[in-house]
């Protein structure tokens, strides 16, 4: 039986706090040497004594001992210590900086060494690559699609072991994730890039609030509207984000070809056409200011501030709204022909030399399955790769926009850097001359030669 409260119902916060202690004092027990392997733990019956516990409660507590390896339960005779774990084991982890935020990392690195005491997880920045550094020496790595797909160019996949995909994850997803029908990281959180409305703004104005149909002279006309309030402009967003300008060309529909070696030429394309329009929204200083900004972050405090009504980010940007008390939603973005937006991701892989294989594929398993999944779910704005939870499920823990569920509608839209059929290495050289073109220092005809040649296979 759980424990009651004073009116005689269960309390299930009480109980789980009371099953929590338990648990962890036999763990302590176990890997602190008390028992040794081979030993058998107190019958369920004295168990049941020392903890106040109902014998069913008391079973309850020992099948996680027996999930987490510690413990083998015996048949009619009783609970026999599988392993004491006395080597302490230190994990490496690199990790892109964001995770901290995206994830709740430090949480879920406390609610790890709480259930696996005997391992330690250290965290060093992820560095970058480049083809002829290898990855460093840690154990397990989390990184974001782009990085996976360096990986692949750089012959890096020899490097990571192959895990195993999960049918729990969206296909879309663990695809980002593949070389060779091969899973070698696997996704932990995920996000469409929507668009961030301050939903007041658009009350005052008169106007009504973004959805799914608008077209980007939908959103120019209302921000137009919206940037006629003194010291407020309507739309804006960090345009050099490897996460934002990909997303017009990915609108086109089309994706870059080539001829032998020589690429196919843009003019006349619905690629040239999406680029027109990313000039021409941000050219409209009716619309989108002149600022020469650094990173989306530059992006956050003239939102908060009143002073920015729209703007482009991830669910995983969303984290850092989440505390504000800014009357905020989101919306699809905007299209061009039919719905579509970028999907960017998290994943974690292993080092396929690393020693501790054992505690590292524990700690895969625990950020991807339901235990950190949930928590990512409950503590932040991010959407847990696992497509079981439900986002109603999230909690109350944060304020979160009205339209939060909106990512499950939108999922046949979602498209991904690859779909553009460029290398992580032609990405920037292609912006490097929209930059010019953006700028005016070269026209169509230029910016369609430059690209063909910088982007020549030859």
């Amino acid at each position: 039986m759980g424990c009651r409260t004073m009116k005689g119902r269960t309390s299930n916060e009480q109980f789980r706090m009371q099953l929590e202690t338990m648990v962890q004092t036999l763990r302590s027990e176990i890997t602190g040497g008390q028992y040794q392997v081979g030993d058998y733990l107190p019958s369920e019956k004295m168990l049941a004594s020392r903890f106040r516990f109902g014998n069913i409660s008391v079973r309850k507590g020992l099948e996680l001992l027996v999930e987490e390896g510690l413990i083998e339960k015996i048949p009619k005779v009783g609970n026999r210590v599988k392993s004491t774990h006395t080597r302490r084991v230190t994990l490496r982890l690199t990790c892109i900086a964001v995770t901290w935020r995206n994830c709740d990392l430090k949480r879920l690195l406390d609610m790890f060494h709480q259930k696996y005491p005997w391992i330690t997880v250290e965290v060093t920045d992820f560095p970058g690559l480049s083809a002829n550094h290898e990855p460093s020496n840690s154990d397990l790595f989390i990184i974001g699609e782009l990085h996976f797909r360096q990986i692949v160019e750089y012959g890096f996949t020899r490097l990571f072991k192959p895990l195993t995909q999960s049918e729990d994850v969206h296909p879309l997803l663990t695809k980002q994730y593949m070389h060779e029908e091969r899973l070698f990281f696997k996704p932990i959180v995920y996000s469409p890039i929507v668009l961030l409305y301050n939903k007041a703004h658009f009350r005052e104005s008169g106007l009504a609030e973004p959805d799914g149909s608008w077209t980007w002279d939908d959103l120019i006309y209302a921000g137009e509207k919206l940037s006629q309030v003194e010291g407020r402009y309507g739309f804006c967003f960090h345009v050099p984000d490897i996460n934002r300008w990909p997303m017009f060309l990915l609108q086109s529909g089309e994706r870059f070809e080539w001829d032998g070696a020589r690429l196919n030429n843009l003019k006349g394309t619905a690629l040239l056409d999406s680029i027109k329009l990313l000039k021409r929204i941000m050219l409209n200083q009716k619309l989108f200011p002149s600022y020469l900004s650094e990173s989306n972050q530059d992006f956050v405090k003239p939102f908060l501030e009143g002073k920015l009504s729209m703007t482009l980010l991830s669910y995983m940007g969303l984290n850092i709204f989440v505390q504000s008390d800014v009357e905020f939603d989101i919306a699809p973005v905007p299209f061009i022909q039919e719905p579509r937006s970028l999907m960017i991701s998290s994943a974690i892989g292993i080092r396929s030399a690393t020693p501790h294989m054992e505690e590292a594929g524990l700690f895969v398993q625990f950020l991807t399955e339901e235990q950190g999944q949930k928590t990512i779910q409950q503590y932040t704005t991010s959407i847990p790769s696992m497509r079981s939870l439900s986002p109603t499920d999230a909690g109350n823990e944060l304020h979160r926009p009205a339209r939060y569920g909106l990512y499950r509608e939108m999922l046949f839209s979602l498209r991904t850097h690859t779909d553009l059929n460029l290398t992580s290495r032609e990405l920037p050289l292609v912006f490097r001359h929209l930059k010019q073109y953006f700028a005016n220092m070269i026209d169509e005809d230029e910016l369609c030669e430059e690209i063909a040649r910088v982007l020549s296979r030859e």
